[in-house]
């Protein structure tokens, strides 16, 4: 029995195993990694181009489904035979973070950070001032009727960030978030990420090539030879 002092983890992956079937064979990505994030922590995966990071972080948020291995979220199996049930799973309880912002081009900063909030129900007078607080703390009030193509890419990136926490998720996964800016701009957007994941309590998975992003987390574990090592 878990107590106190052995809490169980907010997410926990056991034995997850990603085979890809090719004409010349099968690739073997994650030969049973095993994962685990206590609530309110933060861990960086790290490894080489083309380890298996992000198909990792696409299992862990039940967009992809592994070959073998299981899911749980505090203690709980995710069934992904039932879909519906992993799809509101994930609808409210992770937020994503992607190297392209992904916002929806001809919709303004404010109804992209409105997005999440409409898949779960009616935007009440409360959700719209989380969100026009998100703007504020981004810094983008200023831009909260701009088009994604009317803000720069780290503008973008920033609603990406701020949208990813709109529905209150227990969890962020972040593949990349700032590959695609220069070392400057994705330094402060970092900043404004762990600030983000401090403020809401919200447990952080994170994928990055950036060491100083990296060593922010409370944790790096490295992709090797599908399987997570930890380098602490």
């Amino acid at each position: 029995m878990n107590d106190v002092n052995h809490p169980v983890p907010i997410l926990e992956a056991q034995s997850i195993r990603k085979v890809f079937d090719r004409s010349d064979g099968q690739l073997v990505v994650l030969d049973g990694c095993d994962f685990s994030l206590e609530k309110g922590q933060a861990v960086a995966v790290v490894g080489q181009s083309g380890s298996g990071k992000s198909t990792l972080l696409n299992i862990l948020g039940a967009l992809d489904h592994s070959t073998s291995g299981k899911i749980l979220h505090s203690g709980k199996l995710l069934d992904f035979g039932r879909r519906q049930v992993v799809d509101q799973w994930r609808t409210h309880q992770v937020g994503f973070v992607f190297q392209s912002h992904m916002l929806l081009p001809d919709f303004t900063s404010r109804e992209n950070l409105l997005l999440p909030a409409r898949r779960q129900g009616p935007v009440t007078s409360v959700i719209r001032e989380r969100a026009q607080n998100f703007l504020e703390t981004m810094g983008l009030q200023d831009r909260a009727d701009h088009l994604p193509g009317e803000l720069s890419g780290g503008e973008q990136q920033r609603i990406a960030v701020a949208r990813a926490f709109m529905n209150k998720p227990s969890i962020v996964l972040a593949d990349e978030p700032f590959g695609n800016l220069d070392q400057k701009i994705g330094g402060h957007l970092g900043e404004m990420l762990f600030g983000l994941r401090d403020k809401e309590g919200t447990s952080l998975v994170i994928v990055t090539h950036d060491r100083h992003l990296a060593q922010q987390a409370d944790k790096t574990m490295k992709l090797e030879n599908g399987k997570l090592v930890s380098v602490d």
